[in-house]
């Protein structure tokens, strides 16, 4: 399969770390700066990425495995051209083929550049399949102690059981770039003392509480607050990722097919 799409699994130990308005803000942040990105709601049963984008989802991915749908009835435009592919939420759906699903996507591997997964946090299995189906792993990293352990739980089952050797970290709700960088320190020094994988950096998202009134506002903090701290951190994340030049894995072809996606067997 010829592909240009990087796909990028947002993931975190625990929720309530902010990984969703990473996921968003940092797949607007790549559109807004030219970049074809795709963002695939795939927590399943609470997604609510389409909430923060102010898109009512009438059509969801569950429509797809139901075969009900087709893609591009379910893919939505989101702000600055992102293409958006909402979750499901509170409804049980079938389990999915990776004939159907695959086939149902496949077609966008050849004209996006990322493909920005908002997975679901935790260690599930599902989700932990999803996760390391992908290009680039990005783990959002928060200060407090129990979202750190469960982010060094999270990091252990994907190296050690999944087989990954590079983990990307971003730091949010930190006050400052030093101060992300040094939880990102932190983070390295104990996962490297136990893990044999590549803990990398990418950028911090300083606290902001504009994100929270763009939550309000039913809008992602880049597009209603552009200036404030937080945009300013998303935009650097998205130059990060952006600068990245890392190949292309088979993984990710597997994944791009969404064999993982919504217990895809």
């Amino acid at each position: 399969m010829s592909r240009t799409a990087r796909v990028i699994a947002v993931t975190s130990g625990k929720g309530g770390v902010g990984k969703t308005n990473v996921a968003v803000n940092l797949s607007v942040a790549l559109s807004r700066m030219g970049k074809r990105a795709m963002l695939v709601d795939a927590d399943i049963g609470l997604a609510n990425a389409n909430i923060l984008l102010g898109v009512n989802a009438a059509r969801t991915i569950a429509d797809v495995l139901a075969d009900q749908r087709s893609a591009e009835e379910v893919v939505q435009s989101g702000p600055a051209g992102l293409f958006l592919v909402p979750g499901h939420s509170g409804v049980t759906v079938p389990r999915a083929s990776n004939r159907g699903l695959g086939h149902a996507f496949r077609s966008y591997a050849g004209t996006l550049d990322h493909v920005v997964v908002d997975t679901a946090s935790g260690i599930g299995a599902e989700s932990l399949e999803l996760v390391a189906t992908s290009d680039i792993i990005l783990i959002v990293l928060s200060a407090e102690p129990t979202a750190f352990m469960d982010a060094y739980a999270l990091a252990k089952i994907l190296v050690l059981e999944h087989g990954c050797s590079s983990l990307w970290v971003a730091p949010n709700m930190v006050d400052d770039e030093a101060s992300g960088r040094a939880l990102f320190h932190h983070f390295r020094e104990v996962t490297k003392r136990f893990l044999p994988a590549e803990i990398n950096y990418l950028a911090s998202v300083p606290r902001d509480d504009h994100v929270r009134e763009a939550v309000f506002r039913k809008r992602c903090c880049i597009e209603a607050y552009p200036d404030c701290r937080a945009s300013v951190g998303f935009t650097r994340l998205a130059r990060a990722v952006a600068d990245l030049d890392m190949p292309l894995t088979e993984a990710g072809h597997r994944f791009f097919g969404m064999e993982a996606l919504h217990g895809a067997c």
